[in-house]
């Protein structure tokens, strides 16, 4: 099974997240706070063969002890690599967290990065990488910030060359 990490998957990326999951995907969310529709907490384990594949998988944790938060990821994934990575990390995190995962991807695994504010930095990881600057929208933010990130998901899947796209309803 392929397995996306997903950074603010519980957040504005929670459309993405349910996207993949739907698709197939085991999707891990790392968070201080659990989403409504995940799996979670001690046990999580003995419940994997009824949640996986139906349900994104919860595990607590928080930007600003990067080390901690890859721990339980790499804790959840079981010896088994992510083969997506979507980040939507604060900048005064955003390094930190990638740099701290960056050891859980498969090799050549593809990542797509979210950003609020221009100038979009370089991508931190060598992996290739997909870019979505978000612009201002006067409704529907959340359909809106799916669709481009989905759209991200599938060129970066599809391996496409690295890009930045930017989404806006002006």
């Amino acid at each position: 099974m392929r397995t996306a990490l997903v950074l603010s998957g519980t957040g504005m990326l929670a459309g993405c997240a349910q996207q993949l999951v739907a698709r197939g995907w085991r999707v891990v969310l790392p968070s201080r706070t659990q989403p409504l529709a995940a799996d979670d907490g001690p046990g999580r384990a003995a419940r994997a063969s009824i949640s996986r594949g139906h349900r994104p998988t919860w595990v607590r944790a928080d930007w600003a002890d990067p080390a901690a938060l890859a721990s339980e990821v790499e804790y959840e994934l079981d010896g088994h690599l992510v083969n997506l990575l979507v980040a939507w990390v604060h900048t005064s995190y955003r390094t930190g967290v990638l740099t701290a995962v960056h050891r859980l991807l498969a090799e050549g695994a593809p990542v797509v990065e979210v950003h609020t504010c221009a100038p979009v930095p370089d991508p931190v990881l060598p992996n290739p990488t997909q870019q979505v600057l978000l612009g201002h929208f006067a409704h529907d933010a959340t359909r809106r910030t799916s669709r481009a990130v989905l759209e991200a998901v599938e060129r970066a899947l599809e391996g496409r060359p690295p890009s930045l796209h930017y989404e806006d309803a002006r």
